[in-house]
């Protein structure tokens, strides 16, 4: 951990990873499909030290 996260607390900001796609041919080498592997990920990642944290959502008031 870095020396300022320490002293004034980690800097969080929102970080995203896309899935990874990739093009194949069909059997005639004609036509792209695309393989998609994984899932879009959601993570926060301090600016100073590099560490990560999942992604917390947010909760919703139900003040009417």
């Amino acid at each position: 951990m870095n020396f300022f996260c320490r002293l004034f607390g980690h800097t969080w900001v929102p970080h995203a990873e896309d899935p990874v796609i990739r093009w194949n041919t069909d059997k005639k080498g004609l036509v792209l499909n695309p393989t998609v592997k994984g899932e879009p990920r959601f993570y926060e990642r301090c600016a100073r030290c590099q560490t990560t944290r999942e992604w917390k959502r947010p909760e919703r008031s139900t003040a009417s």
